[in-house]
Parts: C-alpha cells; structure tokens; sequence
C-alpha cells in the first residue's frame, strides 16, 4: 500500500476502553465525526476532523496535521487541533494508528484505520472541563468516493 491511499473521506469513530459488557452500544461512545485527510508526498498529512451539525450551522472541525510511513502496517499519527475563532480552539488531540489489513477474499470491506486517541490537553471550563489524558480506542471507515 502506497501513503497516498490513506488519502480520503472517513467516518470517524471512537470508543471509551470500557473492559466489562455493556448492554447498550452508546455507552461505549467517545466520538462520531467526519475525517478528512490529504497526503502529500513524503507521507506528510492535512485533513480536517468534522464534528456533526444541525442543518444550517457552520459545521465545528479541528485541523489534522500528522505523517504516515510504509512498514508491514501503515503507520501513522495525527494531531487534531481546534480551529481558532472557534467554541473547539482549545481542543488537542493525538491520534496513533495503522491501517488495517486487507483480505484478499474479503466481501465489501472498506479500508479501516484504527488506533487510540489521547485528549493531549484540558478543555472547558467548571463542571464542563474534559481533563488531558483521557484515552480511547478509534476506528475510521473509509467512504465511497
């Protein structure tokens, strides 16, 4: 697999390492966004993480910056940072991933990039703040087109 092929659009899932059974799926829930990135040559990386919104609404993202490298897994990392100007400027996070293998005689699999996400930094603010250091596990599906 070439660096350029993790260029693409993604639904982007993440999930709280939560190691007991859960009745509800939701439970495990970080995050669901969008994940947009670029891959220039040298397996440098742009992108965008898009956090959903209601129809008419500027759409909130954080600016993905990272690098790839070919081994027997593509490796790579990202930061994710909020935009500034935005209610997410002080967002941090640091992605840490691979892309999944692919089988030979798999039916509809779609390229998947897995790995953990660390919040790299506090934000908001009283009963809102989201301490640095929590973790968890993500997947991203890659999209037709």
């Amino acid at each position: 697999m070439d660096t350029a092929d993790l260029a693409g659009t993604y639904t982007y899932r993440s999930f709280l390492d939560r190691p007991e059974p859960v009745d509800d799926f939701n439970r495990l829930r970080f995050a669901q966004l969008e994940l947009r990135l670029s891959v220039e040559p040298g397996g440098v990386i742009s992108g965008a993480l898009i956090f959903p919104t209601d129809p008419g609404e500027d759409p909130l993202a954080m600016d993905i910056t990272g690098k790839t490298a070919n081994g027997s897994a593509m490796h790579f990392t990202l930061t994710g940072r909020g935009q500034p100007g935005t209610p997410i400027a002080d967002f941090h996070y640091e992605y840490d991933g691979i892309v999944l293998p692919h089988w030979p005689t798999g039916i509809n699999q779609r390229q998947t990039l897995a790995g953990t996400v660390l919040r790299a930094a506090p934000h908001g603010t009283g009963p809102t703040l989201s301490p640095a250091g929590q973790t968890a596990s993500f997947l991203a599906v890659r999209r037709d087109g």
